[in-house]
Order: C-alpha cells, then structure tokens, then sequence
C-alpha cells in the first residue's frame, strides 16, 4: 500500500477546518484499529525470518586465515588478529558491520557460520561491541526472557494485522540457536584456540 502525502496548501477558514478534521479523524481511526507498524520495545520483539541476517559466528577449526572475508567486508568491519600459532583470524567491530554477510558469502570454507537469530544485542561501551576471534567463537549471552511477546506482522485484506507467538515459540527458537553454536563447535574451538 503506498500512501502519497500531499503538501499542504494555504486557503480559506473553511479548508483549514476540514484538514483538520480529516487529520483528527485519521487519528481516531489509528486509535481504534491501528494500522501502522508500532513495536512495544522491549517489552516486544519483532519477529524475524528463519535466515534473518544476524549475529556472526566463527568456526576457528574451518579457517584457513585466507583473508577473503576482511576483503570482502564492504565497511571494512572486520580486523584481521594473529593468533599465537601463527595464522590470522577474523573480529568483527559491530559498530561498523551493516550485516550484509558478504563475508560469509566470501568465505571459501564456511568458516563463519550465517545467519544466527541473534539480532537485538545491546552493549554499554564500543569497546564491548569489537568481537575478537576467540569471542566470535561463542555466541553472546542472550536474553529473550525480558520480553513479553515475540510480535510478527501479516497483511490480510489490505489491513495490518499484529499477531503476538507465544512463549513455546521462543523458546523454540534458542533451541535452535543452540543447536547452530553445538554444530558450529563454538565453545570448543573458542578453547582449542586459546590453549
């Protein structure tokens, strides 16, 4: 649906009174039956596709330190850190990155892993946000329990429809994530790497 807004245009008392009838109007009716994309954050979290383009992980066992994803990085997000054995690994600076994932796509061995549903992740400072190999290789810790309801949108006869999922559905969806970081071997290769 494409809405034009048209400039305001000067004219008589009576015209005036009726844009701002038509503007009160149009108030009213969002008021009763909202149309609109409104998100109660955060006690409500926007639900997100399946192979949403989010938080990236870092197999360190798959990497061939080819350098392909930092080359790849269109913001040059990612920094290139040497490892005591020698070989160079990828950190992501989130404050940069625009989750494009051509670093993933640029990736020869599939060393970072894609999409995980991780997406809504706050941090107090910058340095929090520049994710080291060895952090990469685990996923941030995360909470979804702060958020009443996971919120998805669907569009039914021309009209906006806000369907709140349930609880089951979250925690479906950490299951999942857990089962990425566990193929993944996060935790393992975040441990060999520092050994």
């Amino acid at each position: 649906m494409v809405i034009k807004i048209k400039p305001p245009r000067g004219g008589t008392l009576a015209e005036d009174i009726i844009y701002h009838a038509k503007a009160l109007i149009t108030g009213f009716k969002e008021a009763v039956e909202p149309n609109r994309l409104t998100i109660q954050y955060p006690r409500e979290i926007r639900w997100v596709p399946e192979r949403f383009r989010g938080w990236i992980m870092l197999d360190i066992k798959k990497c061939i330190s080819c350098f392909q994803c930092a080359w790849a990085c269109p913001v040059n997000a990612i920094q290139m850190y040497r490892a005591p054995n020698g070989k160079f690994y990828p950190g992501i600076r989130y404050t940069e990155c625009i989750l494009c994932h051509f670093c993933v796509d640029a990736c020869p061995v599939g060393a970072l892993i894609p999409p995980t549903p991780i997406h809504d992740i706050a941090y107090v400072d910058f340095d929090e946000v520049k994710f080291k190999p060895e952090d990469m290789s685990r996923p941030p810790e995360y909470v979804f329990d702060e958020s009443e309801r996971i919120i998805k949108y669907e569009i039914k006869n021309g009209k906006l429809l806000k369907i709140a999922l349930p609880k089951d559905e979250i925690k479906k969806r950490l299951e999942e994530l857990d089962k990425v970081i566990e193929q993944s071997g996060g935790a393992t290769a975040a441990a060999e790497s520092s050994a």
